[in-house]
């Protein structure tokens, strides 16, 4: 009886571990705008509510790319850059997006 529940909650975690990994985004950031970046933050299009920041500190130059690891799953989803005290907000990518490229003024490129 003891081996029997051993195995239903291995079967569990193992079922858990690859529904997380199952929700995990890899997405290749690049800073095509002529600022360095302080901030990168996402939401799900619309929410307004933003994640933290994704840079975690880090500081990202004009050319720079960054590999980012998204927890979660977005249908749609937005993201804002900051520099210093300013921001620029960009819109509406395809939860499929895994490239994308921001040119300043709110406008980007993404595969």
């Amino acid at each position: 009886m003891n081996f029997k529940k051993f195995a239903i909650g291995a079967g569990i975690a193992a079922a858990m571990a690859f529904a997380s990994s199952a929700y995990a985004q890899n997405l290749l950031f690049t800073n095509g705008s002529a600022s360095t970046l302080d901030g990168l933050y996402i939401s799900d299009s619309g929410s307004g509510n933003w994640e933290e920041n994704l840079l975690g500190g880090q500081r990202l130059a004009p050319g720079e790319q960054i590999q980012i690891n998204i927890q979660g799953t977005y249908g749609k989803f937005d993201l804002m850059v900051s520099s210093g005290s300013a921001s620029e907000e960009y819109y509406e990518y395809p939860g499929s997006t895994t490239q994308i490229t921001i040119h300043g003024a709110s406008e980007s490129d993404y595969q």
